[in-house]
């Protein structure tokens, strides 16, 4: 009988399995590496996440324990918040700013320095006698707000019905200026409540339309801040009646400062987005007044507006089952300084002026 041996591998054969090897092993230590490196970007992008309510945490969850999803999750509390698993993502991998301004940056460097020279800025200055806050306006700061004001729009002030309620759901929302960049603070020089001043004061100063600027600091607790501020808004309610306007005044979180700049004037302003919510008892009158005020700030302002924004289901509807005057301004970002906004506050006390005072 023949006795039948293993064939050996040729030298060429053995040499040509040992490169493939390599290549595979090779392979698999470079992609183990960019995983680590995607995951340890993730890490760092959730860490630094100044978001409050955990939402991608939240995602990830619902994911794992769709039972949990079922019973517990409430996608009303996260209507507001951006990061998302996917914008995670996207951040992770460096395409979360994918625009045709920054590509045009990147690739061509003509256009890199377009837009970056230091822009004028506005400063307001404020003092207080006794209880009511008077703004100090200097020459140049006087010259802008001659070119927003429209004199014929004012009327006599009459203080016993206020017109309008402006309060703040997330009040410590803050600006660029917030003390060590935190994206909230109680410093009314650094938060919404500062431009929600300017607003106010427009309003009845300039337009004889009588205001009451709610303070409250409805985000002791953030998940709980609707709750709070809907009882604010139910106590104003019941003592004053109902108002024309009834405004929720929030920032965004977009960290593009280009996409929520803008120019009025020859200032810088942070631009503004409107927000419905489809679950308002309300919502066709809410998406009328929006559409107004919208339409109105196109109009004298060119560019200042982003876009309204509808939720199908806000958090508590966003307070706008309340009343037909109910809407949501998202005046600025973070990144935004407080004197853009301010600038923004000015021009929407013009609108809010031509739509009451007309």
């Amino acid at each position: 009988m023949y006795k039948i041996t293993p064939r050996r591998e040729s030298f060429k054969q053995q040499n040509t399995r040992i490169k493939l090897l390599s290549g595979v092993n090779g392979g698999m230590i470079f992609l183990i590496i960019i995983i680590l490196i995607f995951f340890f970007r993730v890490g760092n992008i959730l860490k630094n996440c100044n978001e409050r309510g955990g939402y991608a945490y939240v995602q990830l969850l619902n994911l794992g324990m769709p039972l949990v999803k079922e019973q517990v999750y409430n996608e009303e509390s996260y209507a507001e918040n951006n990061l998302s698993l996917e914008n995670v993502v996207l951040k992770a991998v460096g395409l979360d700013c994918l625009t045709y301004k920054n590509i045009l940056k990147s690739e061509v460097g003509f256009f890199y320095n377009i837009g970056d020279k230091e822009e004028s800025k506005v400063t307001f200055n404020q003092f207080s006698v006794n209880e009511d806050s008077i703004l100090k306006f200097s020459s140049k700061e006087k010259s802008l707000n001659n070119k927003i004001y429209d004199p014929s729009l004012k009327k006599q002030l009459n203080a016993s019905k206020p017109e309008v309620l402006i309060y703040h759901t997330h009040t410590t929302e803050g600006y660029a200026e917030a003390p060590g960049g935190a994206p909230d603070t109680t410093d009314e020089n650094a938060n919404v409540v500062g431009a929600g001043d300017v607003l106010a004061k427009e309003l009845e100063e300039n337009y004889g339309i009588s205001v009451i600027h709610d303070k409250t600091n409805h985000s002791v607790s953030y998940n709980d801040s609707y709750k709070r501020s809907s009882e604010t808004v139910d106590k104003y309610l019941k003592k004053y009646g109902d108002f024309k306007i009834i405004l929720d005044l929030h920032r965004d979180s977009v960290p593009n400062k280009d996409a929520m700049t803008t120019k009025v004037q020859g200032n810088n302003a942070a631009k503004i987005m409107f927000v419905n919510a489809k679950n308002s008892t309300r919502y066709k009158k809410n998406k009328e007044l929006t559409e107004r005020v919208f339409n109105k700030t196109n109009e004298l302002f060119p560019g200042l507006t982003r876009k309204i924004l509808t939720y199908t289901r806000g958090k508590n509807a966003f307070n706008q089952s309340k009343s037909d005057g109910s809407i949501l301004f998202e005046m600025g970002s973070n990144v935004n300084s407080i004197e853009e906004a301010k600038v923004t506050a000015r021009c929407m006390a013009r609108v809010l002026a031509e739509i009451l005072n007309r």
